[in-house]
């Protein structure tokens, strides 16, 4: 009996080991990841992007130009990684609206500085870049403010697809149960490898004169040109490099929870162009059926009493898949093949949409909150945006416990933009927690609740890897028409436009 005793607690004590040493290991990385961004954050700095009069250049400049900001050092071994905490290289394109005055933005590592200006030079050679101070700080918003209002919204590629096991070819079910009871219960994972309205399907590749421009930026640059005093409207879209999530520096990005497989966007595109092709699948062991759907019938080799042959359902010898020829594909199959080819064809990044509008509450005006819900319009393709995690998700009015939640909502969103949040959550979205934590929390700081839901996580669900909720992956194409220098067909009079560049003086100038 003793010796059982002596068993069960040297598992005891080696379990307890265990789990303070994962404990530990998940705090330290909390810890050095952590310093790592305030870093980061320490060392970034705002470049304002001054118009000329005069912008001839379609997007694709734009394009060129912003390809600079995808950037992959600093994460190459496994030491810089795990002790050194460093995480993947990101920066931000921005517009802001300081009530009614339009500026362009490009937040950046200063040790880009100089990679960004001269890519930005070379297309554009007529703007001028100056660093900025941070126009966050002209209005702050918290969960307790009497005095200023905000609405938000963060914005991601909404179209879905279905994988099927490419063994079976069965749907795979949220339930877990072997085949979908339903269509609702049939797993679906995002399809970011379509592609949403670009630039070039409004032409503005072929660079068409200013009086035939058709520029999807256009309505929210009027709409940011057009509020007024006290008013604050901020566009964001961060960027990340899709390249560094390629399974050896970090984790391919999109999980399939049914398998728990890590996949690129690259293999999921290829899976599910697979999956268009697929005719049928021959599983071994399952009958075969002819073309009106019913099994068919083969010899035996054995005879009944009456020596007849007795019959039995032939079954597939072993598992194989038949392929579509070209000729069966329909017209929407190419469609889809070809889009998702158009999108795979570029450069490809995490990317983070956030439009915020923030006001006194004096001039605080709620029929802006459908020009946020409007922003997805014109870039609506093989894919779209969809709104998620907007500053009020409730739908009745009890969710709300007098307005604090949505309090709290909008501090986050605040915070987020401030910070430039988006890639590296270090808790993950629990709503079982937030309905009360909201409520014990509501006279302290976000700095505090965050504080406290790191040590939960660490603790309860050491385990645990929080994912981006709201990244999708675009390519460069896409990217440059959600932000560009707009040339003239932006009339908006609250757009400042500058007579000449003042670049830098030339480096050959005798001393």
């Amino acid at each position: 009996m003793q010796f059982l005793i002596d068993i069960a607690l040297s598992l005891i004590y080696l379990c307890a080991f265990l789990l303070v040493w994962i404990w530990a290991w998940r705090f330290w990385k909390m810890y050095i990841n952590q310093k790592f961004i305030d870093k980061w954050n320490a060392d970034s700095i705002l470049l304002e992007i001054k118009l000329p009069r005069d912008i001839m250049k379609s997007p694709l400049a734009t394009e060129t130009a912003i390809a600079s900001l995808l950037q992959t050092g600093g994460i190459s071994t496994w030491y810089a990684r795990e002790f050194s905490g460093n995480l993947p290289a990101y920066s931000s394109l921005e517009i802001a609206s300081l009530e009614g005055t339009l500026h362009f933005y490009v937040r950046i590592n200063k040790k880009y500085k100089h990679l960004v200006e001269s890519n930005f030079y070379a297309q554009y050679p007529g703007i001028e870049i100056v660093e900025a101070d941070d126009y966050t700080k002209l209005i702050r918003y918290h969960h307790l403010s009497k005095d200023v209002s905000i609405w938000g919204s963060n914005y991601t590629l909404g179209k879905k697809w279905k994988p099927v096991n490419e063994k079976t070819g069965k749907k795979y079910s949220k339930s877990g149960k072997s085949e979908p009871k339903d269509d609702k219960d049939e797993y679906e994972m995002p399809a970011d490898f379509f592609p949403i309205k670009t630039y070039v399907d409004y032409g503005l590749d072929k660079d068409p004169k200013e009086e035939f421009k058709t520029d999807p930026i256009t309505p929210l640059l009027e709409f940011m040109g057009s509020i007024g005093k006290g008013e604050y409207f901020w566009y964001q879209v961060l960027v990340q490099d899709e390249g560094v999530y390629s399974g050896s520096k970090m984790p391919k990005f999109y999980v399939n929870e049914q398998t728990h497989e890590h996949v690129s966007l690259s293999k999921m595109a290829d899976t599910h162009k697979k999956q268009i092709r697929t005719a049928s699948h021959f599983i071994e062991g399952k009958p075969f059926l002819d073309k009106y759907g019913d099994p068919e019938m083969k010899k035996s080799g054995k005879k009944d009493e009456d020596g007849k042959d007795i019959m039995i359902e032939a079954l597939y010898p072993k598992t194989k898949v038949e392929n579509k020829k070209d000729m069966d594909l329909t017209q929407e199959e190419k469609d889809e093949i070809e889009s998702i080819n158009k999108k795979l064809s570029k450069p490809l990044a995490l990317v983070v949409v956030r439009l915020v509008y923030v006001a006194k509450k004096e001039s605080f005006n709620s029929n802006h909150i459908q020009n946020i819900l409007s922003f997805p319009k014109p870039y609506k393709g093989v894919n779209s945006f969809n709104p998620s995690g907007v500053t009020d998700p409730y739908d009745f009015p009890w969710q709300k416990i007098g307005g604090k939640r949505v309090n709290w909502r909008s501090e986050e969103k605040f915070d987020a933009y401030v910070e430039r949040e988006g890639f590296f959550p270090h808790i993950k979205e629990r709503k079982s927690l937030d309905s009360w934590e909201d409520m014990i929390f509501y006279s302290y700081s976000m700095k505090t609740r965050k504080v406290f839901r790191m040590l939960v996580e660490a603790i309860f669900f050491p385990f645990d890897h929080p994912h981006p909720s709201d990244v999708s992956i675009l390519n460069l194409e896409e990217i440059a028409t959600l932000w560009h220098l707009p040339g003239q067909v932006a009339g908006t009079p609250t757009l400042p436009r500058i007579d000449s560049n003042k670049g830098m003086a030339p480096t050959n100038l005798p001393q």
